[in-house]
């Protein structure tokens, strides 16, 4: 009876060890995943500094933890980064995982830092969307050409029932860098069922939904705030005429941004 006893809490001790491994497996192939995927949509680097996945969870749902997860500027831009998220909380229909479609309950999105930073062409966060269509749209075509070829794997797919972000705040930085910003709140949102279709959606597709919502909500909140001109203009070192055609070009960017996302 002991050695039975002992045996069993052998095998429970291994269980847990098995976890953690996988565990920490799991960390990695994530944090490799968001770091190599991220840029094929986005178009700019990401670095994530941490990834915390809990196996052990209650209920049917596995959590997982994203910190400091760092979304660069396209090349050009003066500012330090597109945005700055803290905590991206992550919870997982466990029992999808092993599914062709993965379903994720819920994306919480807390304390983000965006930097909107125009330019004489537009701004970051529009070149970033332009990335976007155009690498979604590359995705969607090389789909296209595979959907008649026969594939023994099938490419994972999702269905995300709830993206929420709160306590987001906009550095509105126009013609100037990081030499004169400008704090912006952006109310709390929240998506609703991305990929909610037989078969779900491409994270690629689920990632340019999610984005095309965050700048929409963005715009609107620099265009209602009415901060478009920096408190001092001379301290730029640029011409009236020069500024004058960047207000324009940013000015037609958040408008045209506004109103095809009514």
């Amino acid at each position: 009876m002991k050695f039975f006893l002992r045996l069993l809490a052998l095998l429970g001790v291994l269980g847990v060890i098995a976890i953690i491994i996988v565990g920490m497996s799991l960390n990695a192939l994530v944090k490799t995943g968001v770091e190599t995927m991220g840029p094929k949509v986005l178009g700019v680097p990401i670095t994530l500094e941490d990834v915390d996945i809990s196996l052990l969870s209650g209920g049917k749902d596995m959590r997982a933890s994203l910190e400091r997860l760092i979304i660069k500027n396209p090349a050009g831009y003066e500012t330090d980064y597109a945005f700055s998220l803290p905590n991206i909380r992550v919870q997982v229909d466990r029992n999808s995982v092993l599914t062709d479609t993965i379903i994720i309950e819920e994306i919480l999105i807390a304390g983000p830092a965006i930097t909107f930073e125009g330019s004489l062409l537009g701004s970051n966060l529009g070149d970033i969307q332009d990335n976007v269509k155009h690498n979604t749209a590359s995705a969607s075509d090389d789909e296209t050409e595979k959907k008649g070829e026969q594939h023994e794997d099938r490419e994972k797919t999702v269905h995300i029932k709830k993206v929420t972000m709160k306590d987001a705040k906009i550095n509105l930085s126009l013609f100037g860098g990081e030499a004169e910003m400008i704090e912006l709140t952006l109310p709390d949102f929240e998506l609703r069922d991305i990929g909610n279709k037989p078969g779900g959606t491409s994270f690629q597709k689920a990632s340019a939904e999610i984005f095309d919502a965050i700048y929409a909500a963005i715009i609107k909140a620099v265009t209602e705030s009415g901060k478009l001109i920096p408190k001092s203009l001379k301290q730029f070192g640029k011409t009236a005429e020069e500024l004058g055609k960047s207000a324009e070009k940013v000015g037609k960017e958040l408008l045209k941004g506004l109103f095809n996302n009514k």
